[in-house]
């Protein structure tokens, strides 16, 4: 399938398709279901935690913050910011699209403004669609350019997961570490084989029923918009091996701002730990889940359970400060002028 075709078949699809009553009735529903999840559960796991006396032991945890470290959060958090714009740019240019740091930088921020206040999913994955699609024209280079980013997260959060593990032991056990790196492995050697031979996935996938064939061959078409470009995939999984093990060293950063006697390696497989619990579809930005999955698995391991809530809660507000910055950069932004996008002739598809 060529680059035109793609986004000609996309755009006929969009076209003969829009959205009925009953959907949006149904998101809706799920939002408000995932808003009252997210509350609920954060509701129940402080209720917990802080029992008869634990109001004053959270004027104490957090009177003691240690904001040297809490800075060193935000700075971690600065440098998976740097890392994800770095891979975006990037693949933008494997595609012929090409924009200075400044403007991608403030995409970037105004996007993650949108995925920290909007409960509906409206993040930074859709509003950076949304301005390339608005300035190019080109769905189909920048379906592209999601396709393959969504192959490198996941490869890149398996092996910070794999290599992390084998702090895992006193979570989960010696079974349930041979289990998750199995899964992880699997999952790299997936995303390695779509890269170089998605020749080869294209032809599983026909064996799959027509629902999954489909999302398979839309992953299939690209990748082949990539096809030859080793240098910038590597970079492209270098840096997404970075936005993970950054992320999760904003939780190591919290734990010791909240005096956590507990190891770098312990605290950084704990939060891959946590994210996976976040990554189950029940709650907003993970709020509620976080926390839970952070009580049960830091107290585990002796930490008590008020200060196991507070190293997710307090390394999420790292990404809540840093965020809030989009609103003043989407308030001031220039919405006229030219294009900060220069586009190149299509790329080739060999495959």
């Amino acid at each position: 399938m060529t680059t035109s075709t793609m986004s000609a078949s996309v755009d006929s699809t969009q076209a003969s398709a829009p959205p009925a009553p009953q959907s949006s009735l149904r998101r809706t529903v799920m939002i408000v279901l995932k808003v009252a999840v997210s509350f609920g559960a954060l509701a129940y796991v402080y209720s917990t935690v802080l029992g008869k006396d634990g109001m004053a032991d959270l004027k104490h945890q957090l009177g003691t913050l240690r904001w040297e470290w809490y800075a060193a959060g935000l700075v971690m958090q600065l440098a998976a910011i740097t890392c994800g714009l770095a891979r975006w740019k990037a693949l933008l240019s494997g595609q012929g699209i090409r924009a200075s740091w400044r403007y991608l930088g403030s995409v970037w921020m105004i996007g993650r403004f949108w995925g920290l206040v909007t409960p509906g999913g409206f993040g930074l994955g859709a509003w950076r669609f949304y301005e390339t699609i608005r300035h190019t024209k080109l769905l189909a280079r920048a379906m592209a350019v999601a396709g393959v980013e969504k192959v490198l997260g996941q490869l890149g959060f398996g092996a910070v997961v794999v290599a992390g593990s084998v702090y895992g032991f006193q979570f989960i056990g010696v079974k349930g570490v041979v289990l998750v790196n199995a899964f992880f492995i699997a999952l790299v050697a997936a995303g390695l084989t779509l890269l170089a031979k998605p020749q080869v996935v294209r032809a599983i996938a026909k064996l799959l029923p027509q629902k999954i064939h489909g999302r398979v061959e839309t992953l299939v078409e690209a990748v082949c918009a990539y096809h030859g470009k080793w240098s910038l995939l590597i970079g492209s999984a270098l840096l997404s091996m970075g936005i993970h093990a950054f992320s999760n060293l904003i939780y190591v950063c919290a734990a010791r701002a909240l005096n956590v006697e507990l190891s770098v390696g312990t605290v950084f497989f704990g939060t891959s730990l946590q994210i996976l619990a976040t990554m189950f579809p029940a709650s907003i930005n993970g709020i509620g889940l976080r926390e839970a999955a952070a009580v049960a698995l830091y107290t585990s391991v002796g930490v008590p359970p008020l200060q196991a809530a507070l190293i997710s809660t307090v390394g999420f507000t790292a990404d809540v400060v840093i965020s809030i910055f989009g609103m003043p950069i989407f308030l001031l932004r220039k919405t006229d002028g030219p294009s900060p996008f220069t586009v190149d002739p299509a790329p080739q598809e060999p495959c």
